[in-house]
């Protein structure tokens, strides 16, 4: 599955967890995976390089604040994304949307993701 947007500034809650993620806004008309959760993904930006990250699409269980989002953290990416019209290749599912008892459990299960989605990344080479 695949979807296009522009990246636009969040709530910047990704950044104080040591996961900034780019928050993108689909494009009217796209539609997203059903299934709210984790995927490992490709987020494409306009000059063609095409970036692995861990992607989550949900509602943010442990910190709701606002409606669903589609957030990507980019693996081993320094940079400012704002406003960069990207493409997003939903490549496998990881898990599911999670509630977590506080910041810390979070936290580490974001990182568990990051690994998680590196392993995947390892065994199926874009």
């Amino acid at each position: 599955m695949q979807i296009t947007g522009v990246v636009a500034a969040g709530k910047r809650i990704g950044r104080t967890l040591g996961f900034p993620t780019a928050n993108i806004l689909p494009d009217e008309g796209c539609a997203l995976p059903s299934q709210n959760g984790v995927y490992a993904a490709l987020l494409t930006l306009a000059d063609g390089r095409a970036l692995p990250c861990v992607l989550n699409k949900g509602r943010h269980p442990t910190l709701p604040e606002g409606a669903a989002t589609v957030e990507a953290f980019v693996l081993d990416f320094t940079g400012d994304l704002y406003g960069q019209r990207v493409r997003v290749d939903f490549l496998a599912f990881l898990r599911p949307e999670t509630r977590f008892p506080d910041k810390e459990a979070l936290r580490a299960q974001i990182a568990r993701d990051t690994e998680n989605a590196r392993a995947w990344f390892a065994a199926h080479p874009h």
